[in-house]
């Protein structure tokens, strides 16, 4: 498992720390078939956060991978201010961020802010919000910043564990996913914005596609409740978004075919990429293991990228 910011500022001695301490974990969203649906959550990268109260207003300070420190720039502090003026409360919040989920990378890092963010105000003045009422805060932070309402990273790295989630109403459902089950992710190091990356999607899809990707997504949660590899492989197959998105990666197929081959149960774009995303049993082939395939196509094309890899995570949680 390799990280680009070693070290954690939580450790630090410094007075920003003495209230509340967060944890908020990269996730892998869509796992192909399961497009705005699917969310998976990472036990590694995660983001740490810390929260403390201050007399008004919103103050962020940002450590690891740079984002703005304006707290309307920032998507925990938009999602702050919004917790804060809908409880009506007459202070105000600081929040430091080790960003150690990096930007634009399809992991999730804007819905760990944004989750942390109400996660940790939440805890600090012991509002008493429902997972479904973070959920809620969370998703206006997702809506303002990324132009729509997907809620498939946000749910994933609150509820933990694997997660289906329902619109209008917004609904989540939370599976705990097959004890065998590991991951692999690879990063390359290019960029890929969600907002362009939406664009490109096509508003409508032709009828027996439609229905190949609804089966591969009813195999995809019949997999994750029966333990049944077979059910996930045949459940990460994407024929709709997943053509449309790959140009983006440098070597997607190579990689896919070396995953496959190697023995994953499935290979996926995460969220709108670049990190792609494979799933594997463990008595198979661990989640290491398959990260150094990926890593060697890489390294035969002379490009860099970042691995990491570990069983399900979790959720947003309390650092003790």
């Amino acid at each position: 498992m390799q990280s680009l910011h070693e070290g954690s500022f939580l450790s630090q001695p410094t007075e920003v720390f003495n209230v509340i301490k967060v944890v908020s974990p990269a996730t892998s969203a869509n796992l192909g078939s399961g497009f705005d649906v699917f969310g998976l959550a990472l036990s590694s990268p995660a983001d740490e956060m810390g929260f403390r109260e201050i007399e008004e207003g919103v103050r962020i300070k940002v450590r690891g991978y740079p984002v703005p420190e304006s707290s309307e720039e920032n998507i925990a502090g938009y999602v702050a201010a919004r917790v804060l003026s809908a409880k009506g409360l007459e202070t105000g919040v600081e929040i430091s961020i080790n960003k150690k989920i990096r930007p634009k990378s399809g992991l999730g890092s804007s819905a760990a802010s944004a989750v942390g963010a109400a996660y940790g105000v939440n805890e600090l003045f012991n509002l008493g919000m429902s997972r479904e009422e973070i959920l809620h805060f969370a998703l206006m932070g997702e809506k303002y910043f990324s132009g729509a309402e997907h809620a498939d990273n946000i749910a994933a790295c609150l509820y933990g564990g694997f997660t289906c989630v329902s619109y209008a109403p917004l609904k989540v459902l939370s599976i705990t996913p097959p004890e065998f089950l590991e991951y692999a992710i690879l990063l390359p190091e290019v960029e890929v914005e969600t907002r362009s990356a939406r664009a490109m999607l096509p508003g409508k899809v032709p009828l027996a596609s439609h229905v190949r990707n609804l089966a591969n997504a009813a195999f995809l949660v019949a997999g994750m409740l029966r333990g049944d590899d077979n059910a996930i492989r045949t459940g990460m197959r994407d024929e709709i978004v997943t053509p449309l998105r790959k140009n983006y990666i440098p070597y997607f197929e190579e990689l896919s075919s070396a995953a496959l081959q190697a023995g994953a149960l499935g290979f996926a774009i995460s969220g709108s990429g670049p990190a792609c995303i494979a799933l594997c049993n463990s008595s198979v082939i661990a989640g290491e293991e398959l990260a150094g395939v990926l890593r060697e196509v890489y390294q035969k094309h002379g490009l860099k990228c970042t691995t990491y890899t570990g069983r399900i995570g979790r959720g947003c949680s309390i650092i003790r």
